[in-house]
């Protein structure tokens, strides 16, 4: 499904992969590059691809039933983006390095960006960008989030952005 080796596009075969409006078989395209934001971060979404009908003004579907709560579950509640280790109560103790767990307490903030792969059932695998204030590790060189408490709002941007229709 998906794409052929060569890249081209193909008809999905899974007879779910219908558009809801017409009925009509989908076909799975990938879509440009498509940016959300919230809070302090900015996510760039690559390689999403989403099932589209020949009939232009029917909106797109998802790869899969549940797509966009499995890629926010695997992104921001996941280990998929590198991102601090806080320990204590409300996450407000020690800063710990995501990898090796080095304490990341004399480490300066600054604004960076980190790239993340992630495996979404029903889909092909995604390349988040995400930006916000980072730290590196002084051990293992990391670079990770300060903090991903709005990685999921900014992905759900990002899947809006790209034409997929989510409720508010």
């Amino acid at each position: 499904m998906g794409r052929d080796a060569a890249g081209a596009e193909q008809a999905c075969e899974d007879p779910a992969m219908r558009c809801r409006t017409c009925g009509e078989l989908l076909e799975l395209r990938e879509v440009p590059a498509s940016e959300g934001r919230a809070g302090d971060l900015r996510v760039e979404l690559y390689g999403l691809r989403l099932g589209r009908c020949g009939v232009a003004d029917h909106p797109p579907e998802a790869p899969a039933p549940h797509f966009a709560a499995d890629l926010v579950a695997a992104a921001a509640v996941g280990d998929a983006v590198p991102h601090v280790r806080r320990s204590g109560w409300f996450g407000r103790g020690r800063a710990t390095c995501f990898r090796c767990g080095q304490d990341l307490g004399s480490t300066s903030v600054m604004p960076a960006e980190v790239r993340a792969r992630v495996r979404v059932p029903g889909g092909a695998p995604l390349t988040l960008t995400v930006g916000g204030p980072a730290r590196a590790c002084g051990g293992c060189r990391l670079l990770q989030l300060e903090d991903t408490a709005s990685l999921g709002e900014a992905l759900i941007g990002a899947l809006r952005a790209a034409g997929l229709p989510l409720p508010e």
